[in-house]
């Protein structure tokens, strides 16, 4: 990509002029708040997931700036048809959320076969690959723009009986790299990396006895788990102006679990 510079105001000027930011897995938990809330920052939003039905839910809740589009991000073909569909209705690309992701319930290594190990990776590490070949040519012709990363705090930290952390932390790493690529293109990458967070999936867990939520309270700083809408406000940040300067980042966004998890061996935080 050749080399431009971009104004400090550029994210402002393409939201004004209808340019969109795509997010992939808009249908899931993080991927549907930071999609409304980048709708409600005044972006035209392109929400792509490979569930027709959480879409059209989505859809019922938007208005004319959210375009819906199925997705697997697992398959090259479906990337290259959605990136074909948005230079066909002349709609310009200013953004990219990497935020469709696969998770499993807690299980060693060993208890994952191989079809599901690479069916883990095509879709938290080369579907963001994919996804970012395809959809950063498009934000450099359109003068620059921004990529966010949704990983983990196993990109931080992998954590023992999560299969998936290795695709987590490949994920950091591919935003370390092409940040350092893309930063002279005009275009800033960077990671948020959720810790335990209230999504729907965490719910049903916590309200059917699967996760000990005192647990993990107790683990963070802050005595509480993570609400999605705090995830979509670190992206809402990095998608805006506010964050011109910052690139190569990996923000953990997680209560302070990363902090204290690791002292519960010493006792409680509070001393009690």
């Amino acid at each position: 990509m050749s080399p431009t510079r971009v104004s400090r105001n550029h994210m402002s000027k393409q939201r004004l002029a209808g340019a969109a930011i795509i997010v992939t897995g808009a249908a899931g938990g993080i991927g549907g708040g930071i999609t409304r809330r980048l709708m409600a920052d005044g972006w035209r939003v392109v929400a792509t997931d490979l569930n027709a039905d959480s879409l059209a839910a989505l859809r019922s809740v938007g208005d004319d700036r959210l375009v819906t589009m199925t997705l697997d991000v697992a398959r090259v073909d479906d990337v290259g048809n959605v990136a074909a569909k948005l230079g066909a209705d002349g709609i310009a690309v200013a953004g990219l959320v990497n935020a469709a992701g696969l998770l499993q319930d807690v299980a060693s290594f060993m208890a994952m076969n191989e079809t599901a190990q690479r069916r883990i990776w095509e879709v938290n590490y080369f579907g963001a690959v994919t996804c970012t070949q395809v959809f950063a040519p498009m934000m450099v012709a359109a003068g620059g723009g921004a990529i966010v990363n949704i990983t983990s705090i196993n990109e931080l930290r992998p954590l023992p009986l999560h299969a998936y952390a290795p695709t987590k932390v490949a994920l950091g790493a591919l935003t370390t790299l092409t940040a350092g690529e893309f930063g002279r293109a005009g275009i800033r990458v960077n990671a948020i990396a959720p810790g335990f967070t209230l999504t729907p999936i965490l719910r049903d867990k916590i309200a059917s006895g699967k996760r000990d939520i005192g647990a993990i309270e107790k683990a963070t700083a802050m005595g509480r788990l993570v609400e999605i809408d705090e995830i979509a406000s670190v992206a809402s940040f990095l998608m805006s102006d506010d964050a011109s300067a910052v690139t190569g980042a990996s923000i953990p966004v997680d209560a302070g679990w990363l902090t204290t998890s690791h002292w519960m061996n010493f006792g409680d935080l509070l001393g009690a």
